[in-house]
């Protein structure tokens, strides 16, 4: 539990206690992608001091949200990762993910790291769509990559580029792609402007359209 308390017994006031702190529900945001050391973790949140996070990790470890292990050799490394209880957070997450690139403009001076992209593509990844679909799609930004297997109607994404993609979808940047996530009808404009580019077989640039870019009906 943390150190602070609502008080109220209600369940949003409870989750609140455990993750409504700065900087803990981004500590969930990087480890939903896997185990992590500490100095990846830090890596990833960038501007959190280190005293911070070891006191953000406590928490959350001391409310069964995060556990430690040892890799085995030749590693030996600690890692933190997500309990079964914090994984149970995702769906929250891609929810906040969801809501949130409503209020994204444009990109500015704010930093930006290609993973975070990840509950982005997962609020505008529509699984009733994928049920038959396996595919991998690579994102690139800038510079930057990371790709998704999509398989068995689920999502599953994975840092830089992909070996053999079906799809590539290049964006001229990170803003771009939360225009898409404001309304994916979007997407046809960014394509003409040239901001997006989508290469790949013809039938798999279809599926890809009707998985992330699409709107769902109602």
């Amino acid at each position: 539990m943390a150190s602070r308390s609502y008080g109220h017994y209600c369940a949003v006031a409870r989750t609140l206690d455990v993750v409504g702190e700065r900087w803990s529900l981004l500590v969930v945001r990087e480890l939903l992608s896997g185990p992590k050391r500490y100095v990846d973790l830090l890596g990833g949140l960038v501007g959190i001091s280190t005293d911070m996070l070891a006191t953000r990790l406590k928490t959350l470890e001391d409310a069964g949200v995060v556990s430690r292990r040892t890799l085995p050799a030749p590693a030996a490394s600690k890692v933190y990762e997500l309990t079964p209880l914090g994984r149970d957070l995702q769906p929250a997450m891609t929810e906040l993910a969801r809501w949130g690139m409503r209020l994204l403009g444009e990109q500015g001076d704010e930093i930006f790291q290609p993973h975070w992209l990840t509950l982005s593509l997962q609020a505008l990844f529509q699984p009733e769509r994928a049920r038959d679909v396996s595919l991998t799609v690579e994102f690139r930004v800038g510079a930057d990559a990371l790709h998704a297997r999509v398989a068995e109607g689920a999502l599953h994404t994975f840092p830089g580029p992909a070996d053999d993609p079906d799809v590539v979808l290049t964006f001229a940047d990170a803003a771009t792609l939360t225009a898409i996530g404001r309304g994916p009808a979007a997407s046809l404009r960014e394509i003409s402007s040239g901001r997006l580019h989508v290469s790949g077989r013809p039938d798999a640039v279809e599926t890809v359209r009707a998985l992330f870019l699409t709107p769902a009906t109602p």
